[in-house]
This record gives structure tokens, sequence and C-alpha cells, in this order.
């Protein structure tokens, strides 16, 4: 399995840009040089979520205060280019070259002494058929493309999964996103996990119970369709079959199981390579569900993509300029 180390803090002398990366629950400011480096960082909980459009370029001035004097361009990916969010940008359609996303920002009419930028979404066809969308991801995709590129490993085939509250599968070919699909499957689990009577009273581990987990894997390949194994969650507590710790986490097993099963199925070649971008913990819990099906592993935490992938954009209108 192949990792991408975080980038240490600099100094705060050669900055080039601010990228933002601002999602429904938190907001981050990066100061950046050219080669996607972090001279310094800020934080916030003001996510798109808390605030109405009318706030959001109070907050982000508050949070990059003497930050504005510089006159850098400022970047933002995530859902503050959402319906709801600070000014909705329409969707790329795909299929779509990543590289081409700088030539789609959305430019804000602000007070701000700087110029801001919003990085579109992309709309595409699910395995289904049905319509798909994200926002926030594409800017990761780029970040993914561009780590490739640089490890020399950008001509090898293999399918990108984002996994988190909702999880995206999505083909990428010749750095052209052709289409991608999602599944609800971290909002689906957590309200499993917190509301439901199958983990009721039952206690919450610190660590991943691994065995439990590839039972409930193990499960989800089995007869019955996901609504029945769910339910096993429970029945198998009651009968004996899973201790009281062991129950959240086979239930996990099954919602991630269904997830990874579901998605190699119906994607239209065999998928023998995955680059898994998101958190360490759910990258463990992806790692075991592809591997019951022989599917090799690579991970770039998600973060860190994010800032790569606003990097490259960036450094894609200096280019032009």
């Amino acid at each position: 399995m192949t990792s991408v180390n975080s980038v240490s803090p600099l100094s705060k002398s050669s900055a080039n840009f601010i990228a933002v990366d601002w999602g429904t629950t938190n907001l981050r400011a990066f100061l950046m040089n050219q080669q996607g480096q972090i001279q310094a960082q800020r934080s916030s909980d003001k996510g798109m979520l808390t605030l109405s459009s009318d706030e959001f370029e109070k907050t982000l001035a508050d949070l990059l205060d003497d930050w504005l004097d510089s006159g850098l361009p400022i970047y933002m990916a995530g859902m503050v280019g959402s319906r709801g969010g600070w000014q909705e940008v329409p969707y790329q359609s795909c299929p779509m070259p990543l590289t081409e996303l700088a030539n789609h920002l959305h430019w804000l009419t602000t007070s701000l002494p700087n110029q801001v930028a919003i990085v579109p979404g992309l709309q595409s066809k699910g395995v289904a058929g049905m319509a798909d969308v994200m926002r926030g991801e594409e800017t990761q995709l780029l970040g993914a493309l561009d780590w490739l590129e640089s490890q020399n490993l950008s001509s090898e085939e293999r399918v990108f999964c984002l996994p988190g509250t909702h999880c995206k599968w999505v083909q990428i070919e010749q750095g052209q996103v052709t289409g991608f699909s999602t599944a609800i499957t971290g909002e689906l689990f957590a309200r499993l996990n917190d509301e439901s009577s199958l983990v009721k009273g039952l206690p919450h581990p610190d660590q991943l119970q691994v065995d439990s987990f590839q039972q409930g894997l193990k499960a989800s390949q089995q007869a019955g369709g996901i609504m029945h194994q769910l339910f096993s969650a429970r029945s198998r507590y009651v009968c004996g079959e899973l201790a009281a710790e062991e129950v959240r986490d086979y239930l996990s097993g099954i919602v991630i199981g269904h997830d990874v099963n579901d998605i190699l199925a119906d994607l239209p070649y065999p998928v023998k390579s995955v680059l898994i971008i998101g958190s360490k913990a759910l990258n463990e819990r992806y790692q075991l569900a592809l591997a019951e099906h022989d599917v090799q592993v690579d991970f770039m935490e998600a973060g860190e993509a994010s800032i790569r992938g606003l990097k490259r954009l960036a450094n894609s209108l200096v280019r032009q300029i």
C-alpha cells in the first residue's frame, strides 16, 4: 500500500496563493507557495451548514484577516459553491478533463482586496444511468492525479474511491473523468449506528474490531440482500453469535461490504487497483473490503489531495497569464 505524507508548515514569506477547503461543517485556509507547500494554515468550525449566503464573505475575511493584505488570489473548493453555499456554481458535465477545471472557475464579486474563485463541481451518470453529482471531490481527484504523475504512476489503470458521508467511485481515463457513482454509505451507517434498534445500548469500541468487521464483509456476500443482512447484526447478538462490542463493526462491515461488492459488480470492466482518497480510518475498512476481491489499494489523505489539487489549479492559471 502506498501512502502520501502530510506537508510540514514552512515560513510565510514565499506564499503565492490562498487555498480554501470549505465543507459542510468545517472551513480550512492555507497560505501556499508555488510548489504546494503550506506556509501557514487556519481553520474554523463555520462550515456551509452554519451560514446564510450573506455571511460567507465576512466569515472568510475574519478567518484570513492579515492574509488579505497580501492581495494573493483565493481559490475555494467544496460545498461553498453548492446550493445553500456562498454562491451556487454550475456543475461541469462529464466526460471532463480535470486539467480543464482551471478554465471553469467561478470568480466572485466581493469587497475583498483579493480575487476570489470557486472550483465548480461535476455531474455525470452513475452505473445505473441516473444523474449523479460531486462537489469538492473533483479538486481532490486533480490533486491525486498530480501526485500520481509525480510518482510516474499516471499511466496505470485504477478506479478512485472517495469514502465518507457519501462515497464516490470515480472512473478516470487519461486524466478525464468519464463517470462516477455515489453511495450514501457513511450516512447510512451513521444513522444505523446512532439511532437504530440494531445497536441500542451496545458499547462503542475505541478501535476497529477487525474480526467482527470481516464477519460483516462475509455476510454482505451471502444471500438475502442488505435489508436481511442488516437485521442479522441484532439477531446474531441476541442469539449469542456476536459479542456486544462486536456488533457495530459487524454492521459497518455489512454496509461497506455492500458498497464495495455492488460497485465492483456493476462497473463495465474488472477492477484490479483502487486509489482511496480519504481518512486513514476509512482507508483501513475499505482496504479490508477490497482485499476480499483481491484488489490492490493505494491511499492518499483527503486533505493532502485537496491542497495538491488547488496548487495544480493555481499553477495552471499562472501559466495562462
